[in-house]
């Protein structure tokens, strides 16, 4: 019988507010005196001449050289305006210009020479030129958190470059300053702080010098039916590419497998229901769920929280059993956790197993299980491949190819038990991790028809199809297409 279903970083360069050009102005001051505009020139017939006449020169001639002596003075008074007015535009031009430089050298200046803050009237420039960085938010509607890391040693110019490049602040001068001004950079908390864009610069550095936020757990999901192999693999890859940078998973995952593969007595004496065959791993226990795990959790820390939710998922009824029976409705459930797709199909799957292992219905005890085949051909390639890290790009559970029959494949002797179609009974371990309705459909089998067959319809649906006899599976086999 062949059973189916086998953070682009902002940069520093922010706008810069340009200084005023005088106090209590936008607008640059007119360098020249109030009424220049007003002046006119007096014309020359306008100018009488009251000087001597010079010896020998006729009214005619003296008429003539005054005019032209006054003509002097009026080209010359026009021109010291002309100059004065030339002048006041270049100085003013000057003011507008040069001030802001000025006022962005003497920014950039204390920024990197924190001293120079304590004279009054450079930190009173510096706090006017960066008030909107000061005063506002980068994104007032951009609350996401952002993570700051404040190691030993920090500085105001090493935190300001984290929120600068996290787009928390778009100029690393405000932060420096407000941070020297409220006497912050002495009081800043090593750790983990949590800050957004939505933040003014004084909420920023409140949080800083706050109490440090412990890293969030971490959430695994461990889904149903996977073998150890595939959950080290799963830690292996939240490991190296975890969900917050800030808090990776430290566990050592080579020593979560080796305790999951080798339980100390220290640890199963915390589970006395748990007694194991010999060189039995912690395999069909560790029960799939998603859990909250923190960064610094132990091996031995996950190992028992998977443990303990085998515990709460399982039925009360289950611990009341002998642990040989514990153990052995564990290796049929995990049979049953590979094979069904549907919940309704899981007592019936059950049944059919539980009748294959009762010598009066079936005295061969051939399950015939093609997931446990497939289950020791991974376990060869496992151990031709220990490297965890090349498990995590590996596919488990395929199907196993031969141009015989399965019953002729061949395995090492230690796993030759998992071809359930040539070694008889269950395999020597579970094969993987059952959920809590195949515990459930395990404990209460459907035996009542007597089915020893099923296969998957392969019509979308996830169901399969029962049969108590060879011919009745032959039938079906055909029916969903497996053979003409």
């Amino acid at each position: 019988m062949t059973l189916g279903g086998g953070y682009k970083p902002r940069g520093d360069k922010g706008p810069r507010i340009q200084g005023r050009s005088s106090a209590g102005s936008d607008q640059p001051r007119r360098a020249v005196d109030q009424g220049w505009d007003d002046y006119r020139g007096a014309e020359p017939d306008e100018l009488e001449y009251e000087g001597r006449r010079g010896r020998g020169m006729s009214r005619d001639m003296s008429r003539e050289y005054g005019e032209e002596k006054s003509g002097g003075v009026g080209r010359f008074l026009r021109f010291a305006v002309f100059a004065t007015v030339i002048a006041g535009l270049v100085l003013a031009g000057l003011n507008f210009v040069v001030r802001p430089l000025v006022v962005d050298g003497i920014v950039d200046w204390a920024a990197g020479n924190s001293t120079a803050l304590q004279v009054p009237f450079v930190s009173d420039i510096v706090r006017g030129a960066l008030w909107s960085h000061i005063n506002t938010p980068t994104n007032a509607d951009d609350g996401t958190g952002i993570v700051v890391i404040i190691g030993a040693g920090a500085t105001p110019q090493s935190i300001a470059g984290q929120l600068s490049a996290a787009g928390v602040i778009d100029d690393k001068r405000a932060f420096i300053y407000e941070s020297i001004a409220r006497k912050a950079d002495q009081n800043f908390q090593i750790g983990r702080h949590i800050v957004s864009k939505s933040m003014t610069m004084d909420k920023i550095i409140a949080a800083l010098i706050s109490k440090p936020v412990p890293p969030p757990p971490t959430r695994i999901t461990f889904r149903e039916g996977l073998r150890i192999e595939q959950m080290v693999a799963k830690l292996e890859v939240i490991e190296a590419t975890p969900a917050d940078p800030t808090a990776p998973l430290t566990m050592n995952v080579q020593q979560f497998y080796d305790l999951a593969m080798h339980p100390s007595q220290a640890f199963l004496s915390q589970y006395p229901w748990l007694k194991l065959p010999d060189g039995a791993s912690l395999e069909g226990f560790l029960y799939p769920a998603t859990y909250n795990v923190a960064p610094d959790t132990t091996p031995s820390q996950l190992l028992g929280m998977l443990v303990d939710g085998f515990v709460l998922n399982s039925p009360k009824e289950l611990f009341k059993l002998p642990p040989e029976q514990i153990y052995k409705t564990v290796q049929i459930a995990a049979l049953v956790e590979m094979e069904a797709k549907v919940d309704s199909d899981r007592p019936l799957i059950a049944g059919v197993y539980t009748n294959r292992l009762n010598p009066k219905i079936w005295p061969t005890a051939l399950l015939n299980a093609d997931p446990t085949l497939n289950y020791a051909n991974d376990s060869v390639w496992l151990r031709a491949n220990p490297d965890i890290k090349t498990w995590v790009e590996y596919s488990f559970w395929n199907s196993i190819k031969t141009d015989g029959t399965l019953s002729q494949v061949v395995f090492p002797d230690d796993l030759a038990s998992y071809n359930t179609y040539h070694s008889h009974g269950l395999p020597i371990y579970p094969i993987c991790s059952p959920s809590g309705p195949s515990i459930v459909a395990t404990m209460t089998p459907d035996t009542k028809d007597g089915y020893l067959y099923f296969l998957a319809k392969n019509d979308g649906s996830g169901t399969h199809a029962f049969a108590k006899t060879q011919a009745e599976q032959d039938a079906n086999a055909k029916l969903y297409g497996y053979t003409q």
